[in-house]
């Protein structure tokens, strides 16, 4: 069980470290919550862990862990299934590496939620998955630029993933539909 555990930590450790990765533990913190016996401490741990710094964040872990000691072989399944997944985690994680920028908690209200970007054709691939769950729209704009000199066209974000070759721009749209549980 030990070892469950401390692969379930270090995997943890290795995504809150990643540009957008404490969004990304924060999703699936929450999604592992609806695991019956142990998905209230599971939940419990990603609504305590906000911003806290490190070492709290891995005694809870270690805490939490060790009431679910019995199912931890189930839940670093379902953990590993999640990164595999085009899941809000992972899209957490692609925003963070590519724009630097985190998905904003609530649906705006009035008004729609998009970001300008120049994007590398094989980071373009990586958003498509959550276009065909309707989780965000990617349209061109029909910019071009070479990508690498931190060119800027207009308000657009440049790929930080891939910042070579020529780049297209798109906006992407982030959907109501991502923000429905």
């Amino acid at each position: 069980m030990s070892n469950e555990k401390d692969k379930i930590i270090n995997q943890l450790t290795k995504m809150i470290n990643k540009p957008g990765g404490k969004q990304a533990a924060r999703f699936i913190l929450n999604s592992l919550g609806a695991m019956p016996i142990v998905g209230g401490a599971i939940a419990a741990t990603g609504n305590i862990w906000g911003e806290r710094e490190q070492q709290n964040f891995n005694e809870k872990i270690t805490e939490w862990a060790s009431i679910a000691n019995a199912d931890l072989s189930k839940v670093l399944m379902v953990f590993e299934s999640q990164q595999r997944e085009p899941t809000k985690s992972n899209l957490a994680l692609l925003l963070g590496e590519v724009l630097n920028v985190e998905l904003p908690p609530n649906y705006p209200t009035e008004g729609t939620l998009q970001v300008a970007t120049i994007l590398h054709g094989e980071t373009l691939v990586e958003f498509k998955p959550y276009e065909e769950m309707g989780w965000i729209t990617i349209t061109s704009n029909g910019n071009l630029t070479n990508m690498g000199a931190n060119n800027r066209i207009g308000n657009s974000i440049e790929d930080k993933k891939r910042p070579w070759g020529m780049g297209n721009g798109f906006v992407i749209t982030f959907n109501k539909t991502l923000y429905k549980n």
